[in-house]
């Protein structure tokens, strides 16, 4: 909450008008109501942040000129990308270690920047799961948001579009995997019984184990009793992580869900590509 009063007060200042000589702001406009973009020209300070030495798997040392504008403005760096003719940094002022490895991201951003100079940013106005924790790079003309929480999940896509546009939208239907040589529908938070309903319309094969399973763990056999012998593994601590594995023309698709329930839920996945 602190640092949205400070980045409210950032956007009210005068001093915030455009200069002859900046950069003009782009076209941006955001499709998702949880997350705000905006043209802004100068960086407010962070917020003083604790926690961080805990969580440095997380963070990223800046390796350009905008990345180190932030860096310098007291706020912590996870990810920077190219898109387009522009910088794009993902940084936070709130860090929370969690149990298992795990930290909460709290107080995030997105900034744009172009030959050197900040352009817009997009937050999330009120705490909630929109809130944005770091990116990954989409295809060839986007960037995926994610968000901070202790379980990191995608909550939109940054497009780029004509004219050097920028629009935030909702999470596309699928991603192209392999080189485009295959494609992984959007099963985030399905549970896995409908998500490998997805997969097989996509041409991704259940791969059950070749060989019998180590152990007896209770969970694998209740989910292989279930109709899901691509089950591999379930983790006994922690956030209940369970692995299934998909085969398909492209290559393997390792899908993990997280939590205790029946049929739990796809937390993520990773194409290893022929």
């Amino acid at each position: 909450m602190k640092r949205l009063l400070l980045l409210a007060a950032v956007l009210a200042t005068p001093l915030l008008r455009q200069p002859a000589a900046a950069q003009p702001a782009p076209a941006i406009r955001s499709d998702i109501p949880a997350l705000r973009f905006v043209p802004l020209q100068r960086l407010p300070r962070a917020p003083a942040m604790r926690g961080a030495d805990l969580c440095r798997h997380l963070l990223s040392a800046p390796r350009t000129e905008a990345g180190r504008q932030v860096a310098a403005a007291g706020w912590a760096v996870t990810r920077e990308a190219k898109l387009g003719p522009y910088d794009v940094v993902s940084f936070v002022g709130a860090i929370e270690p969690g149990t298992s490895g795990s930290c909460r991201l709290g107080d995030g951003n997105l900034g744009i920047f172009r030959a050197g100079g900040l352009v817009a940013i997009a937050y999330a106005p009120t705490a909630g799961a929109a809130a944005i924790g770091t990116l990954r790079p989409f295809g060839a003309d986007a960037l995926r948001l994610w968000d901070g929480d202790f379980l990191s999940q995608p909550v939109a896509d940054l497009r780029l579009g004509a004219g050097d546009g920028l629009t935030i939208q909702p999470l596309a239907a699928e991603e192209p995997v392999c080189g485009g040589s295959a494609m992984v529908p959007n099963i985030y938070g399905r549970p896995i019984d409908q998500a490998r309903a997805m997969l097989l319309r996509h041409g991704w094969t259940p791969a059950p184990p070749a060989g019998p399973r180590e152990g007896n763990d209770p969970r694998v056999t209740e989910l292989v009793r279930r109709g899901l012998p691509e089950v591999e593994d379930c983790s006994g601590t922690g956030f209940g992580f369970c692995g299934f594995t998909y085969r398909g023309t492209a290559g393997t698709l390792n899908v993990t869900t997280v939590g205790d329930n029946d049929v739990p839920a796809v937390a993520g996945y990773d194409a290893i590509c022929r």
